[in-house]
């Protein structure tokens, strides 16, 4: 298996523009872009895992962290991802200590606009955003899909394959689609 040198992704990085802390720790090479006006700031100690082999869970993907617009993106110290997307036209916020598991998706955004014929038309421009705020030491399992507006307080756990929209009190566990909470910490 080819290895890329640890530098080239951090160099990438930096000529992207995205802010690092130390001990910053990539395996495989993500995908991270950060469009003019956009801002995209990780933490200290982070582990981000883009090789098939980095999570025993199996990556269907890269890594992938995109800001678009004027999206911000901050990453918390000592946060684990693996495999996931983190996509931001507004701000998502991930607290110290978080970990998203293999596969999942975090959106602040519709991604494509719901009206059918703006669709058509190809716009981006109505696309609605709310910011998505992930509190500090959760954990949330893999496959699950993170939608806007949401916001999971400290220590919330969201079980594997949940699709989760709207706010969770600190130390909430959820689950399902829609996911709800099913007992508290």
């Amino acid at each position: 298996m080819f290895k890329f040198p640890s530098v080239l992704p951090k160099l990438w990085l930096s000529i992207n523009g995205v802010s690092y802390g130390k001990k910053l720790k990539m395996v495989g090479w993500p995908g991270i872009f950060r469009y003019p006006g956009a801002r995209i700031t990780i933490g200290d100690q982070v582990k981000i895992n883009s090789s098939f082999f980095s999570n025993l869970l199996g990556l269907y993907q890269r890594m992938i962290i995109v800001a678009r617009g004027e999206g911000k993106i901050e990453i918390g110290d000592r946060v684990g991802m693996s495999g996931s997307t983190i996509y931001a036209r507004e701000h998502i916020v991930i607290g110290d200590d978080s970990l998203i598991g293999a596969n999942c998706k975090v959106l602040d955004n519709d991604f494509h606009p719901i009206d059918p014929r703006e669709r058509l038309g190809g716009s981006l421009d109505k696309l609605k955003t709310k910011p998505v705020i992930i509190g500090k030491n959760v954990f949330i399992g893999c496959n699950s899909i993170i939608l806007k507006g949401t916001v999971l307080g400290d220590n919330c756990v969201v079980g594997a394959g949940s699709v989760v929209s709207g706010r969770f009190e600190a130390g909430s566990v959820i689950a399902g689609n829609p996911a709800k909470v099913i007992k508290k910490c």
